[in-house]
């Protein structure tokens, strides 16, 4: 079994008559209201307050009726209570075999230092059940930092004040007689040993002892045996015979015994007992307890308070180093398959997000298939493009371009989980067809420049995958044939035509790139540019197969996937006029309640600002939940990864959009969490985020089965950070500084419809009422320069996302 410096328990046990331990041990309220004896000292503790109780130090505690400052703990004398008991022995050891005392109590001060050990204490219930993977590590770490934070600001040194009373010994006999017994332990001791040894009759040693310690000598003595003992069974192989004689009881039946009167089973029992609970991630709490605590920690997020230590972050820009911003974040938005730019209410929503997102261009795909029109076949292919022009009329109508993907793609493919029948997906056919009708394919190009004109037709994109984000890859060789088909076609009728591909997954086809662009690179027809998707996932089959999660861990994940394919690109000498990532999210699954809460938006913007200028267009997977629907989607919100709901209410991630479009004409730097533009006449505008990445919990589960409620418990903190802009040269003076913010309360329609009791029947007017209650927050404050230097300083909570416009008043 696992030795752990400090052990986690929970319990609903409404008092505890009074006994001492050897480990120190920190008492948190999680719900209700405990009186505590200490020694003679009496304290209160409420909701969320705690108290330390020193190694060997007498103390009992009852549950009592709640005042009436706690609402909503439940029954009058209910109680929820957490316990951290840490080694004594390994942190004596720390302090060279000293003995150190602490004082910390909640209810009897108030400290930064507080907040600090109550985010550490709430972060070890938090990973209390954690034991395998980087979990493991990443408790001990919180460990460690909570012992330091308790030797370095509660610690009570000899001399002061309050040293005699914590450490509960009120005479020198008393600690003459622990320390002899705690030094001795393994020995035969006994009370007429004692006795004689502080030249005391031992009739008077043993009422000493029971009046001071409030037990008989023998279990004042077994009560230290049996701490060793219990740490012995619990993180060692020895047999219970050892255990015993290394314990100090004369034999195996001594150990039983004193063993069976505390703990009520045997010590064989007790190992296999704990040995079970262990391996199952469990703690000697009933199930019930388990679910309470589970709930506490679900709907109690940890998050580190004003008064606590946050990240602090600094950026100086120079505003003389300027150029003209790129916005590649903003060119190309995916919207679905061909036939759902034929729907009413996918139409009216891109409509919106063109006037409100000003994205340039479209993508969307399945263009050759029957759902417009089109039947493919090998011989005598049929098609009516009149579906076809109701879709381009209506891009031409509302000003934006197509991207005309001219593969396939699978429509239910994207709902639930990345899985073997994804893979299983075969579109060989499908694109070999292609080659095969070329009719069809002059046809085609020829009706869109008869319609629109060639000038404008040279505007937009064609491009054609090879299906190698999920489905199984089209060997190289019938891509290559059909891309030069289609080249040779529309290049005839429209020489300038834009024409790529072949939307690469790096994670799936890398390891083969460089020969595939390398044989690119020899043929005749050239594409204008070269696509890759980009989806956080191992998509290995073994790896699905064995029931593995595929999620890649990486965080930055994107950014690494866009520099491997432009080196692969570079190496190869292969010269091509632009290069996109024309697909990309932190998931595939539509079913994934992230899709529809602040980590997104933190994600988005967290990822364009670290590809700014690394790709000529990155373009988001999706623009709106409607791609997503099917039989399934009843709820208001069901994890779709589109900017607006099915109902066209604005999500965080469109936010993330929306702040960046207000970027201004010159970029002037960038850091990992920020990027600043000005106007070049005093204005400047600032994205700025706090992401913070999955903790193991989200590996360890399949994405569509996340709860809403327990989201917060996904990440690897909820620290907030501190931002600090220095500005120069800049004009002196006042300047305002407005602050839009979408983060956990404000702009986030998740924590809306939470307000709403999560229903799912609203109202036309209730939907209204949403659509304008899920926007960004705004504060306004002003700032003054000197010295022609100007600092803006903020504070993000996790996975907020901030616009800030600078303005010279």
């Amino acid at each position: 079994m696992r030795y752990e410096i400090i052990r986690c328990q929970f319990s609903t046990k409404k008092e505890q008559g009074m006994h001492l331990h050897q480990d120190i041990e920190i008492l948190y309220v999680l719900d209700g209201s405990l009186a505590i004896e200490y020694e003679e000292e009496a304290y209160f503790l409420g909701t969320d307050q705690f108290m330390l109780i020193n190694s060997n130090v007498r103390h009992g505690y009852h549950a009592v009726p709640d005042c009436g400052e706690n609402p909503g703990s439940g029954k009058a004398d209910e109680i929820l209570l957490g316990s951290l008991l840490i080694d004594n022995k390994v942190l004596t050891e720390m302090f060279g075999g000293e003995q150190q005392f602490f004082w910390c109590n909640s209810a009897q001060e108030q400290s930064e230092s507080y907040e600090k050990m109550r985010y550490f204490i709430r972060q070890v219930f938090n990973y209390y059940q954690t034991t395998e993977g980087q979990g493991i590590a990443l408790k001990n770490s919180v460990y460690y930092q909570l012992i330091y934070l308790i030797t370095t600001d509660f610690i009570v040194k000899k001399g002061m004040r309050k040293f005699e009373s914590l450490r509960g010994i009120r005479d020198e006999r008393m600690n003459e007689i622990l320390s002899y017994l705690m030094m001795n332990y393994r020995e035969p001791i006994t009370l007429k040993e004692l006795a004689d040894r502080l030249f005391l009759s031992h009739t008077y040693l043993s009422k000493y002892i029971k009046n001071n310690f409030g037990m008989s000598f023998l279990k004042l003595l077994n009560n230290i045996r049996l701490d060793h003992a219990v740490s012995d069974l619990l993180y060692t192989d020895k047999t219970i015979l050892k255990i015993a004689m290394d314990s100090g009881f004369p034999n195996q039946a001594g150990l039983n015994h004193a063993f069976r009167e505390c703990y009520h089973t045997t010590p064989a029992e007790y190992r296999e007992q704990m040995a079970e609970k262990l391996d199952r991630g469990e703690q000697e709490d009933s199930s019930q307890v388990r679910e309470k605590v589970e709930q506490y920690l679900t709907s109690n997020l940890v998050r580190t308070s004003e008064a606590a230590d946050s990240i602090v972050q600094e950026m100086e820009i120079d505003t003389t180093q300027k150029e003209e911003i790129k916005r590649s974040w903003c060119r190309i938005i995916n919207v679905g398959a061909a036939s759902d730019l034929l729907r009413f209410d996918v139409r009216e929503q891109l409509r919106y997000i063109k006037e409100q997102l000003h994205f340039e261009y479209v993508r969307f795909w399945d263009i050759l298939t029957d759902e417009v029109m089109i039947e493919l076949k090998e011989k005598n292919s049929r098609y009516n493009f009149k579906l076809i022009d109701q879709i381009f009329d209506f891009l031409m109508e509302i000003g934006v371009k197509p991207h005309v993907e001219l593969g396939f793609k699978g429509k239910d493919f994207f709902v639930e989980k990345v899985g073997l029948k994804m893979l299983s997906q075969n579109m060989e056919n499908q694109i070999m067809l292609l080659e095969k009708n070329r009719v069809l394919l002059e046809e085609l190009i020829r009706h869109l420049t008869k319609r629109y004109g060639i000038s404008t037709v040279e505007q937009w994109y064609f491009e054609l995958e090879q299906n190698a984000v999920v489905q199984k890859r089209v060997p190289i060789g019938h891509y290559f044939e059909a891309f030069d088909a289609i080249a040779e076609i529309f290049r005839n009728y429209v020489p300038n035509v834009k024409l790529g591909g072949a939307g690469f997954c790096m994670n799936y086809v890398g390891e083969e790139l460089p020969g595939i662009i390398a044989e690119w690179a020899k043929r005749k027809h050239h594409p204008d540019f070269i696509s890759i998707y980009s989806y956080p996932y191992l998509v290995k089959e073994h790896l699905l197969d064995a029931g593995r999660n595929p999620y890649a861990p990486d965080e930055d994940y994107l950014y690494h996937q866009i520099r491997a394919a432009k080196q692969v690109i570079r190496e190869a000498g292969f010269e091509i006029p632009e290069f996109f990532v024309t697909e990309w999210s932190s998931t595939l699954s539509n079913r994934n309640c992230l899709n529809d809460g602040c980590f997104k938006s933190a994600y988005i913007m967290k990822n364009l600002i670290q590809n700014y200028n690394e790709a000529d267009a990155i373009a988001y997977w999706v623009a709106t939940d409607i791609f997503a629907e099917r039989i399934d989607t009843d709820h208001l919100l069901f994890g779709g990864c589109g900017l607006l709901s099915r109902d066209g209410i604005r999500k965080p991630a469109f936010f993330a959009f929306s702040h960046l479009n207000h970027m201004e004409h010159y970029f002037l730097g960038k850091s990992r969490n920020a990027i600043v533009s000005g106007d070049g006449k005093g204005l400047f505008y600032i994205c700025c985020h706090n992401y913070k990445h999955f903790n193991f919990r989200y590996y360890s589960q399949d994405e569509n089965q996340i709860e809403v409620e327990q989201q917060p418990r996904l990440f690897t903190d909820h620290e907030a950070i501190q931002m600090s802009f220095k500005l120069h040269p800049v004009n002196n003076g006042i300047y305002q500084v407005k602050v839009y913010s979408v983060n956990q309360e404000n702009g986030n329609v998740q924590d809306a419809w939470r307000k709403l009791a999560y229903f799912n029947a609203l109202s036309v007017i209730e939907i209204q009422y949403l659509q304008t209650a899920c926007q960004p927050a705004l504060t306004i404050h002003k700032a003054e320069a000197y010295d022609h230097t100007l600092v803006v300083e903020t504070r993000l909570a996790a996975q907020e996302i901030q616009g800030i416009v600078i303005a010279e008043l």
